[in-house]
């Protein structure tokens, strides 16, 4: 871990032990005095304290660089995992989410949680781009020592300007967004040796494509 990725997670440490003890207050008064609940502004300091520590775990996240325990990774079992852990939000959004794969998908050498985590973001930035009953998939398919894996949507999409930007810390076009879920994304991806790329198309939908090296 660099110098400056090392001082970002030491205060990021610093400010998570007070943050809690905030909230956890802020339940507490909650709890004993549910009148609060109609005060003006309660519900804004609680999203505030929500987005404070989502906040801080992007950036533990973007700044940890410690080495993960890699294996050899299912990638049909990984995309059924992801399919199955979308289904309510699918449901209770009323999105509409398809799964295209072979017969046979080839093993990748990695690590399967930081893989999920990384289709997860993917897939999740993908559906807040729809309006109601918008469409997402994902696909994936072997192409000589690559594995090919696209994730479309039919959302609002991006000027080239903003996609220009999309892996750039902190640099969020999304309401209540750190900034740094794609670029979580990016570090993930490049440590499993592969590649993301993006193309989008105002109001058109956007595609997401990630190769990555298999076994």
């Amino acid at each position: 871990m660099d110098e400056l990725n090392l001082t970002i997670a030491k205060i990021t440490h610093e400010i998570r032990n007070p943050l809690t003890l905030i909230n956890s207050s802020l339940q507490l008064i909650e709890t004993m005095h549910p009148e609060v609940r109609d005060f003006q502004f309660w519900n804004q300091t609680l999203e505030d304290v929500d987005y404070l520590g989502q906040l801080l775990e992007d950036l533990a996240a973007y700044t940890d660089g410690r080495r993960f325990f890699m294996c050899e990774v299912d990638m049909k079992e990984l995309f059924t995992s992801l399919e199955s852990s979308l289904q309510p939000y699918i449901q209770e959004h009323g999105k509409h989410f398809s799964l295209h794969l072979p017969a046979h998908l080839p093993t990748v050498f990695g690590n399967p949680v930081k893989l999920k985590q990384a289709f997860l973001n993917l897939l999740k930035n993908a559906f807040e781009a729809t309006d109601e009953s918008g469409c997402v998939s994902l696909s994936a398919r072997k192409y000589l020592d690559q594995l090919i894996i696209r994730i479309s949507d039919d959302g609002c999409g991006m000027t080239p300007e903003a996609a220009a930007e999309l892996f750039t810390p902190f640099a969020s076009g999304k309401t209540g967004g750190t900034g740094l879920g794609l670029a979580i994304t990016q570090k993930i991806v490049k440590a499993h040796y592969g590649t993301i790329e993006v193309a989008s198309t105002p109001q058109r939908g956007t595609t997401f494509t990630i190769t990555l090296p298999h076994l």
